[in-house]
Formats: C-alpha cells, sequence, structure tokens
C-alpha cells in the first residue's frame, strides 16, 4: 500500500529519534539494525505477542511485539505519523496493514515500532473511493493527445470529452495483471499513448465535454472474443481460437484476473435488446450498429458496470467450446496476452453476429466498477 511505503521511510527517522530514546543502547554497544517489513497480518498469538506477516515482498515472517514496543495505528492514506494514535497489542488484528520496525533474531523479528492500518477502516476508505470513482469518473479510449497543453480527447461510448489536467493531477499506469487501481504504478503523462484504455477522476461539464482531472490511471489492452480450445487448470492457462482475428490466442489467468460468467438468460436478453432495430433475426457480419440503446456500444458500458455483479468462475469452469471474451495486458508475442478480465457465457451474443460481439469488445472499457480497490 503506497501509504505505508511513505510511512516507512518517515519511520527512518522516529526509529533512530526520540521516541527510542529509553531503549538506546549503552554507550558503546553496536546499534540494532532497524529493518522493515511490510505486509498483511494474518494470524495473531496474543498469548506470546506474535504476529504472523505475509509480506508484500518476501516469505512469511513473525513479528514479536515486546511490551515496550511503540504500537500505533493511522488512517488509511495517511503519511504524517503525527496523524498517528498509540495502540495495544490487542488492537491489532488480522486483515490488518502492519508496518514493523526492528531486528531479526533467529526466526523471528523483535519489533521495536508497529504501525497499522485497520482493516475496517481500508475497506471504508476503499468503499468511499470506489463510489468516488462510479460517481466522477469518466473512463473510454485515448483519441488524441496534446503534449504541450498536456491535454487529451477520450472517446467514451458516443461522446468525445476533452480531459485537462493540471501540475497536481496524479497519473498511474495499470499493472499488466490487474485493473484495480491499488495495483497500479506511478506513472506521468507523457506515458499515455492514443488507443490506452483510461479512467479519468475529476469534475465534468456534461455541456462543454471537458473533465478537469484529478487523478488519470491508463493501460495498454487488447480485447478478444473468441472459443476456448483447451485448457490447463494447473497453469492458468487457456488457448483461444480468435473469432474476429482468426487467429490462435494464448491467454495467461492471473490470481489477479477478474473471471466472470454472464447467466445464460441475461445473455440472451443481451443479445435481443442489441439486434438492430427492424432485424427479427441474428445481425450478420458487417451489418451496422443501431437498434435500441444505440447499439452494443451502449451494451458494452452495461456490461462494465455490472461486471462485479456477475458470478465468479475459476479457469477449471471453462470448457473447451466455450465462448469467452477477455481483455488483457499484451505480451512482446502478439499472441500472448495475460488475462484482466475475462467473461465467459457470451453464447447468445456470439450467435447473433459477428458485428454485435466487434462492437461489444470495441467499446467495453475499464470502468468504475473495475476500480474496486481504490487504496
Amino acid at each position: 500500500m503506497k501509504a505505508l511505503s511513505h510511512i516507512a521511510l518517515l519511520l527512518a527517522s522516529v526509529v533512530t529519534g526520540s521516541a527510542l530514546a529509553q531503549t538506546a543502547p549503552p554507550a558503546g554497544a553496536a546499534a540494532a539494525p532497524n529493518d522493515r517489513y511490510i505486509g498483511e497480518v494474518t494470524s495473531v498469538d496474543t498469548e506470546h505477542r506474535d504476529i504472523v506477516l505475509k509480506q508484500d515482498k518476501g516469505s512469511p515472517v513473525t513479528i514479536t511485539v515486546g511490551e515496550k514496543a511503540s504500537v500505533l495505528r493511522v488512517p488509511p492514506g495517511e503519511t504524517d505519523l503525527k496523524k498517528a494514535t498509540r495502540i495495544t497489542f490487542a488492537d491489532i488484528g488480522t486483515g490488518d496493514r502492519l508496518l514493523a520496525v526492528g531486528s531479526k533474531s533467529a526466526d523471528k523479528v523483535e519489533a521495536r515500532t508497529v504501525v497499522i492500518m485497520n482493516k475496517a477502516d481500508i475497506a471504508q476508505k476503499q468503499e468511499r473511493e470506489q463510489q468516488e470513482w462510479q460517481k466522477r469518473s469518466v473512463s473510454g479510449v485515448v483519441a488524441a493527445i496534446d503534449p504541450a497543453d498536456k491535454t487529451m480527447t477520450i472517446t467514451v461510448g458516443d461522446k468525445k470529452y476533452k480531459v485537462n489536467s493540471t501540475p497536481m493531477t496524479e497519473f498511474r499506469r495499470y499493472a499488466i495483471d490487474s485493473a484495480k487501481y491499488g495495483d497500479s504504478k506511478e506513472s506521468a503523462f507523457p506515458e499515455i499513448k492514443v488507443g490506452d484504455q483510461i479512467s479519468v477522476l475529476g469534475n465534468r461539464n456534461e455541456e462543454a465535454l471537458t473533465v478537469n482531472a484529478e487523478r488519470v490511471v491508463s493501460g495498454s489492452f487488447s480485447r478478444v472474443a473468441g472459443t476456448v480450445s483447451s485448457v490447463n487448470a494447473e497453469t492458468g492457462e487457456i488457448k483461444l481460437a480468435d473469432l474476429l482475428g482468426r487467429r490462435a490466442v494464448t491467454v495467461q489467468v492471473t490470481p489477479k484476473s477478474n473471471a466472470r460468467r454472464i447467466p445464460e438468460q441475461l445473455a440472451a436478453l443481451l443479445a435481443q435488446r442489441l439486434v438492430p432495430a427492424g432485424q427479427a433475426g441474428p445481425a450478420p457480419a458487417g451489418g451496422g450498429r443501431g437498434g435500441p440503446a444505440g447499439g452494443l456500444r451502449a451494451g458494452a458500458g452495461d456490461l462494465s458496470q455490472i461486471l462485479e455483479r456477475l458470478p465468479a468462475i475459476h479457469v477449471a469452469d471453462l470448457k473447451p467450446g466455450s465462448a469467452v471474451i477477455l481483455m488483457g495486458s499484451p505480451q512482446p508475442d502478439a499472441s500472448h496476452l495475460i488475462a484482466i478480465t475475462i467473461v465467459s457465457g457470451i453464447e447468445p451474443i456470439i450467435s447473433a453476429g459477428a458485428n454485435l460481439v466487434q462492437d461489444l469488445i470495441g467499446g467495453w472499457s475499464l470502468g468504475g466498477g473495475d476500480l474496486a480497490e481504490a487504496q
């Protein structure tokens, strides 16, 4: 978590300052190392005052919190230890984010300072930020960029918004295996490219079609519709026959991939809704858009919004012959993708016509529902 990384730097001064003056080593004695351990609490032993920490980087480690250790709690997102409150060991719970500073001896870390972010507080902050993204963000595809003014034009359905940035705008880049804001990396305006998927948080003017960006997260993704040729549930690898590109695609599904299934009835309703107006049967390949709600580009927006409500599935649930659409990060070999989101159960939509499938994946963008972990 970004805030804990900032606090780790702040603690570098704390652990050598007056906060630990009472436990300073005798003159001439070597100072104990102050290593930092950051991760999530997986278990708490109140009798022995031990914590098992699943580190963000590295293997799990046991943290011993002695009676003289300083135990602090900071609100999620806070980077100033002046805002921390002192708590007791009993206030630490599983699922909390934790930073421990201390020295390792044998198979344990003797903590001098422990800083936590409470699990419930984190969940509440994530919920608030998710709602903020859903209410005040636009998501689409970058259509044009003006490097001089640091502005861009993004296509959102049938609209084009001008996005204005300022020196205060925060830029992030999606991770190659996740569409969650919390997994994104620090970025800058020059990294944004035409064709990128982008989500912008900020105040927008619907009349002028402008957005004053506070946060921007972007990434380069490919969208594919295909039928499953083979599945390796152990490695998470599936092979697809691309319905539109007429090629073989290898997809790596990771623990962070968002795999969902559209229930059969819902898929049938979507297919019926998206057939162009006045067309009784399935849409012919190569046909035009139209119909109620503006064709599949409107349906794609609906799909993004309801994605998190769809039943989750595992790789093993996909069988040869299953029809899927997916969004993923392209690898150096263009025939390989790392899956960000994969949706199965789209057979009724495919049966309705190839042009509908093409519009579906063409209009599918990462929306507020995909940014489920804002912190």
